[in-house]
């Protein structure tokens, strides 16, 4: 992660001239950073006399995080994002990082949209020995994830995390359907799958899904050399990463660590 931005930060602060940020604000162009975050940097950093300090705070204090805090019961997640994110795997690892903390979990098979989502998550829930209510391939997303809140709500479950179909932001009609779930199964966390490897692609979906998630949680980050997605999306929506995903065991979720980023860049 982060290779390609790392080389070329290094090489940028080298150079024998005081103000760098011409190059740097090309270097962070070249890895994908949107274009609104690159010129809050360099605002910053051509202002000061010591830019690598500068670029570190700047980049400390664009980057926003979140812890993952149970709190009432049922505690509901609902996962949302376009197709080939990895959403679903996501959910599967956000349930088994609850389940090592001791939560009980329930699944919602929410994505009715595709009969194999239901399938692909069913096998997830099979492995990690949890309980998945769901209904027939194009029953109303909504009512699954009424159905999967009452069931934890009978049962004394802890946590009930909503599968989502993955959708375009551009398809108004699933969007709405999209609202139309938070509206009835009102969430406590709202998380939007981004996939790191589509640099400002992913800052456009941060964007539009903006108002129906409370965060993020950026998948592929350990194949993702320029890193530019994962540095831009909380600057550009004032909202928090929660985790990265860093391959496909389910062990593979951290915890988003703003400090870690700026120390894998060399700064």
């Amino acid at each position: 992660m982060f290779k390609f931005l790392k080389k070329k930060i290094k090489e940028v602060l080298k150079l024998p001239r005081k103000d760098v940020t011409p190059e740097l604000e090309i270097v962070l162009l070249e890895a994908g950073v949107s274009l609104e975050v690159v010129d809050q940097l360099i605002e910053r950093v051509k202002k000061s006399d010591n830019q690598k300090t500068a670029l570190r705070q700047a980049l400390l204090d664009s980057m926003h995080s979140e812890r993952l805090k149970v709190k009432g019961k049922p505690f509901v997640i609902m996962i949302s994002g376009i197709n080939g994110t990895g959403k679903t795997t996501t959910l599967a690892k956000i349930a088994y990082l609850l389940l090592k903390k001791g939560k009980s979990v329930v699944a919602a098979g929410s994505d009715t949209f595709r009969a194999a989502a239901i399938e692909q998550l069913e096998e997830h829930c099979n492995r990690l020995k949890i309980k998945l209510i769901k209904q027939e391939y194009g029953a109303d997303p909504a009512s699954v994830a009424y159905d999967a809140i009452h069931h934890a709500k009978s049962k004394d479950i802890d946590v009930v995390i909503v599968d989502t179909s993955g959708r375009l932001h551009v398809d108004s009609g699933l969007m709405n359907e999209l609202e139309k779930i938070k509206r009835v199964s009102s969430p406590d966390l709202s998380l939007l799958v981004v996939d790191a490897t589509t640099g400002n692609d992913a800052v456009e979906q941060a964007k539009a899904f903006g108002p129906l998630v409370d965060g993020f949680v950026v998948s592929k980050s350990d194949v993702d050399e320029r890193g530019g997605a994962i540095i831009s999306i909380s600057a550009a929506t004032g909202k928090p990463v929660y985790f990265l995903g860093t391959g496909q065991e389910y062990t593979d979720l951290k915890p988003f660590s703003p400090e870690k980023i700026v120390k894998s860049l060399g700064l």
